[in-house]
């Protein structure tokens, strides 16, 4: 990702047209809790209801890499899991491990 300052999260262009505090403060918002929710953002921030670029820290792909696809913030807010992913007991074990190794 590029574009992104402390002051100024890395924003879709769309976004970036109108970089309001509103949207600004969204983005890092859902930064935060997706970095929290072992997740990391392949595009810059679309918005919440947009497709966005993510890629699944916790290794849970059938070949053990990271799944890598989009999915919608809103959703991923709310902590819902990938198709593929980890039963809820070990992904929740996966990021209390990943954050703790961070």
């Amino acid at each position: 990702m590029t574009g992104q300052t402390p002051e100024i999260p890395d924003l879709d262009p769309v976004l970036k047209t109108g970089a309001s505090p509103r949207n600004v403060d969204a983005a890092r918002k859902a930064l935060a809790r997706i970095e929290e929710l072992g997740w990391q953002p392949l595009a810059p921030y679309p918005g919440s209801d947009t497709h966005w670029r993510v890629r699944c820290l916790l290794g849970c792909a059938k070949d053990g890499k990271n799944w890598e696809g989009v999915m919608f913030y809103s959703h991923m807010r709310r902590a819902r899991r990938h198709a593929g992913c980890h039963s809820k007991e070990l992904r929740e074990k996966a990021i209390k491990a990943l954050n703790e190794a961070r």
